[in-house]
């Protein structure tokens, strides 16, 4: 008996599927940092922490024109854009208050 060949649909399917489900993940985790760096009293690590939310965006992008547009693309556009003006309040937020110490 001959094994049968995968099925492509099925198997691009789900390949999209994984990385659509990576690329939300990814952007969680960035959201997360994002957290941790808002409610630590350690400024280091605030820094450290958005600096990887910043890396989790990179990381996304990087991967989100491999998704076709039907796979979570309604979640993984507003969680990028969630990440994304959390990050641009941060980093405005530190440009301000660099302005002003000098």
């Amino acid at each position: 008996m001959e094994p049968t060949a995968p099925d492509s649909d099925v198997t691009m399917a789900e390949a999209q599927q994984a990385v659509a489900q990576s690329v939300l993940t990814e952007l969680e985790l960035g959201i997360t940092f994002l957290d941790v760096a808002a409610n630590t009293g350690d400024a280091r690590r605030a820094r450290q922490n958005i600096k990887n939310a910043i890396i989790a965006l990179r990381t996304a992008d990087r991967f989100l024109l491999e998704i076709s547009p039907d796979r979570n693309s309604d979640a993984i556009q507003q969680r990028r854009k969630q990440l994304a003006e959390r990050l641009h309040a941060i980093t405005d937020a530190d440009d301000a208050s660099l302005t002003r110490a000098t």
